[in-house]
């Protein structure tokens, strides 16, 4: 029983990270389809309004359920524990932007993410 739930707080862990990875990719697709090329010629009122599309919207809702996710996992697994965890998404958000907007990885990015990838294998086995 005690394993089982260790499981679903694991998993509780995983929709966190997923969802904030599919947040970061509704967001940066609302801005791309906001389509505004200089901030800060831009006023505040034609900001707000260019920004608030469907996929800004979905990326704010995925970020609340990521929330919510996350204030599951806090209450059963150390904090030392799940929140290093949280770097994966730094490896699925460079994956989903080089598959989703075709964006360019460079070798040294990705064996910062190989690093990445081994530090979160280490604490998940400890």
């Amino acid at each position: 029983c005690q394993k089982l739930k260790m499981v679903l707080y694991q998993l509780t862990l995983l929709s966190s990270i997923a969802l904030g990875v599919i947040a970061q990719l509704f967001l940066k697709q609302g801005v791309e389809k906001a389509g505004i090329e200089n901030i800060s010629k831009t006023k505040i009122i034609d900001l707000i309004k260019k920004f608030f599309n469907w996929s800004v919207v979905l990326g704010f809702f995925s970020y609340g359920l990521s929330l919510l996710f996350w204030m599951v996992t806090l209450s059963s697994l150390d904090l030392s524990y799940a929140y290093p965890m949280v770097s994966f998404s730094y490896v699925l958000v460079a994956f989903s932007s080089k598959f989703f907007f075709k964006e360019k990885v460079s070798a040294r990015r990705w064996i910062s993410i190989i690093v990445i990838t081994l530090g979160v294998i280490l604490i998940g086995l400890s």
